[in-house]
């Protein structure tokens, strides 16, 4: 006659110490974990040098048909920049340690999800822009993407005329948008 474990679970062929031992090898091994370099994302110093106190950011380029993106864009980016008080802000064409320049490539916004009548009532909203952050005493680049992509879902507020949600979407886009490229650069996610 076979015995089985309280549980009702039975594994053949293996022992109480044998269980026991493959238990505490397990334990040994996740305490080890602490000390192997493990480390959280992005707590790294980023990809900016410690002199670089001031970035100029001129206005995106824009390549998209969406007219007023640029500007919404770039100044999302500079509000960003200081709320992180780290980085200066300084106005485009003035002395800064480094500048960084965009282009946006491309901006889609694809309806998703639909209520009972037929109207979108959420949207994919996606950017691609190139950016490039040059070290202006150097002219080294510092950090470059050519495909940097963004990319979230938009809601439709209940009381959002439907005639025109893209003004919205745009003012909406451009906060996360610009959160997302500067906690790239200077956080090195």
């Amino acid at each position: 006659m076979r015995r089985t474990r309280p549980s009702g679970l039975e594994l053949p062929g293996t022992t109480a110490a044998a269980l026991a031992l493959v238990s505490f090898v397990s334990f040994v091994s996740l305490l080890s974990l602490g000390g192997c370099g493990y480390a959280l994302v992005g707590s790294s110093r980023g990809t900016l040098p410690e002199d670089v106190k001031s970035i100029s950011v001129p206005t995106f380029v824009n390549q998209t048909a969406r007219v007023g993106l640029e500007q919404d864009v770039t100044a999302a980016v500079l509000r960003e920049l200081s709320a992180r008080g780290r980085i200066k802000p300084v106005p485009a064409g003035t002395q800064a340690d480094a500048e960084l320049s965009g282009t946006i490539l491309s901006y889609s916004i694809n309806p998703v999800r639909f209520d009972d009548s037929g109207r979108a009532v959420e949207y994919d909203v996606s950017v691609i822009a190139k950016v490039v952050l040059t070290d202006r005493r150097t002219e080294k680049v510092l950090f470059e993407n050519g495909s940097f992509l963004f990319r979230q879902p938009y809601k439709v507020p209940a009381a959002q005329d439907y005639a025109d949600v893209e003004p919205a979407v745009v003012a909406a886009l451009a906060i996360p948008l610009a959160r997302s490229l500067v906690t790239t650069i200077l956080e090195g996610f």
